[in-house]
């Protein structure tokens, strides 16, 4: 019973610390909708409708607040928990269901997942029925029995397929070990009968999925890469760290010895299991029933690896961590079973050594546990994008003449989830790859409508690859702002109402940063200055030979004590024009940059200072005004704000 509270506490744990992320909004916005638009916005998704029926369900019951929502997974993940431990006390011993169960409570891998408003938990609960309703169909008990046990693996492998389209993997790894059972009994009475009834249980999974086969295979067949290619041992390495300790702990070496140690019980578990084999006195119908357990949990494991390793092979690889989840109950299992050899559960009388080695092995599954999941809940590090704070940022700013733009339009359901459309909000790159025409039509009919633009750039190796969205904006826009909230990135735009490139209305004389760099002039606008106004700042710069090293510039706005009261520090050319890149045939350029001008500043005069530093945080480059000295930044504008 303590392995279940524990396994409930850390499910519940921070259960809304993080915001909701891109793809739990689209599924909390798709359960809105009445269950005919549900189904055929499946149609239209890269998932079956299964998960997305039940949570519409759901949330009719509970509500759709971030708690509620999660509460689904939540309780999911610790359904998994309990057939875990049915799964591991079946196959190997209650002793080994305990610690199997101990396992998946503390996983990182499935805790994480057991908080996410996605289906890849439920996938794993019911990979995991499947496993134990196969378990129990080859113990062939009676026919009333195998009826019973033939519906549950018929239903569950049903509810599989309609949950996620990588579901076959499972029933493809259960019936390889289905058909090493079947061989094993060779010449057994009822062998055929017993291929029967099998073939009769995948019939009815067949006419139960069949609705949706048509779509299923118009989407496995059709869709393209959605990865880079990995070498096999990358995909190995990287899928027994997710089972062992999960994803959020870094890649050092106690995270290496960790998985070595978690790998080693679940291999210690399968010999366990087949040891027995090579005596030909042990080869009992139990020892063989044993040893078809195993090899199902092994096959569940080893399945998804083979499967990305495949895709890979193949052209079409589709590499992402969370299709390894479906593994974790296995895994959890299989080092159970390795922990409980160790600790010789089979033996009446444990000694001292054998009590030694469960500490042990208790031991590494905490640590490895503990340090992932300490990283999970409280380090930012490992956070994914924080829509909730991205919109409380923008609705404490907002005013009228700003829009948002989503450079991945499915950014648009979680971030209206927590926006109450305030402000109009554009989603972009809504074809892939996005038509680069089409994308600039768009930005600059949005740019002659608005003064100020909050872009969110998420997963712009997919939605934008070519950066159509801030190479327009980096050359028409000044940036006053950037900013990671997890794996997303909000920029703060100023549009100028004449979107070409200001003139160089200031002239410098010979000013240069470094040995190389010359700033030949500026402009800045505008002319009067409000609080909560964005300077916008046009800097013209000249190579005078191929810099050596990457500089930013900075643009510092200081009081009457020299102190900036706010800056803006980026690359040239919205970090699209690296400074290794200048060269001197290529003359003056113009390069935006936008300052903020805090709401609560208080009135009066302040001075607008410019200068270089490496991106390494390395001291500035001189600034040198007509040979001579000038520190290491230039007074460009004495600006009087109101």
């Amino acid at each position: 019973m303590l392995v279940f509270i524990l396994a409930a506490v850390l499910r519940t744990s921070n259960l809304t610390a993080q915001s909701l992320w891109a793809d739990e909004g689209n599924s909390v916005r798709l359960a809105e909708r009445s269950l005919d638009l549900v189904i055929a916005a499946a149609r239209a998704d890269v998932h079956p409708p299964g998960y997305y029926l039940l949570l519409w369900g759901w949330v009719r019951l509970f509500g759709q607040g971030e708690a509620a929502v999660r509460a689904l997974s939540a309780v999911t993940g610790m359904a998994v928990v309990a057939l875990v431990y049915a799964v591991g006390t079946r196959a190997f011993g209650r002793r080994a269901g305990w610690l199997a169960a101990f396992c998946a409570a503390v996983s990182p891998f499935q805790v994480q997942y057991s908080q996410e408003v996605r289906m890849y938990v439920l996938v794993a609960l019911l990979g995991t029925a499947v496993t134990l309703a196969f378990i129990r169909w080859i113990e062939w008990r009676g026919r009333r029995e195998q009826l019973l046990w033939s519906l549950v693996y018929a239903l569950a492998a049903a509810a599989g397929l309609w949950t996620h389209y990588s579901f076959p993997v499972v029933l493809a790894a259960i019936n390889v070990a289905w058909l090493a059972w079947w061989l094993g009994r060779r010449g057994a009475p009822g062998q055929w009968r017993s291929a029967g009834w099998w073939a009769g249980t995948h019939l009815i999974v067949l006419l139960l999925y069949l609705p949706w086969l048509g779509t299923a295979w118009a989407k496995t067949v059709g869709y393209g890469p959605i990865s880079e290619v990995h070498s096999v041992s990358f995909v190995v390495a990287q899928a027994l760290k997710l089972l062992s300790v999960g994803e959020t702990v870094a890649d050092d070496d106690l995270t290496r010895w960790l998985v070595v140690g978690m790998v080693g019980f679940s291999v210690l578990g399968i010999w366990s299991a087949f040891a027995p084999l090579l005596d030909r006195a042990s080869r009992s119908r139990a020892r063989r029933l044993l040893s078809v357990r195993a090899l199902a949990l092994c096959l569940l494991v080893v399945a998804p690896m083979i499967v990305m390793i495949g895709l890979s092979v193949s052209g079409r690889p589709a590499f992402r961590a969370k299709f390894f989840l479906v593994s974790s109950p296995a895994f959890s299992i299989l080092v159970g079973a390795g922990i409980a050899t160790l600790e010789g559960s089979s033996e009446p009388r444990r000694s001292a050594a054998n009590r030694l080695w469960l500490m042990v092995g208790l031991a590494i599954v905490g640590v490895a546990a503990a340090r992932s999941l300490r990283n999970y809940y409280y380090d930012p590090t490992y956070a994914r994008g924080d829509y909730r704070a991205i919109v409380s940022f923008i609705e404490g700013l907002e005013r009228e003449g700003d829009a948002v733009l989503l450079n991945a339009p499915n950014q648009w359901e979680v971030f209206t989830y927590y926006h109450q459309q305030h402000v109009p909000v554009y989603p972009l790159c809504r074809e892939r790859p996005p038509h680069e025409e089409q994308v600039v039509t768009e930005l600059a009919e949005i740019a002659s409508k608005h003064d100020r633009l909050f872009v969110l750039y998420w997963a712009t190796e997919e939605s934008d690859p070519e950066r159509i969205v801030e190479r327009w904006l980096g050359a028409n826009a000044f940036k006053a702002s950037d900013t990671w909230y997890g794996d997303v990135r909000l920029a703060v735009y100023a549009v100028s109402e004449d979107l070409s490139v200001a003139e160089m209305e200031h002239p410098l004389p010979s000013v240069r940063l470094g040995d190389v760099i010359a700033l030949r002039g500026y402009t800045v606008s505008p002319a009067e200055v409000r609080r909560g106004d964005t300077l916008l700042v046009t800097l013209f710069w000249e190579a005078l030979d191929v810099p050596t090293g990457r500089f930013k510039v900075f643009l510092h706005l200081a009081g009457a004590d020299g102190r900036p009261v706010s800056q803006y520090d980026g690359e040239p050319g919205d970090g699209m024009k690296l400074t290794t890149d200048w060269r001197p045939e290529e003359g003056i350029f113009p390069d935006r940059y936008g300052v903020p001008v805090p709401k609560t500043l208080a009135p009066g005069e302040y001075r607008l200072l410019v200068g270089m530093y490496e991106v390494s945080g390395a001291p500035r480059l001189p600034v040198a005004l007509d040979g001579s000295p000038a520190g290491d930044s230039l007074t460009i504008a004495t600006l009087e704000i109101r």
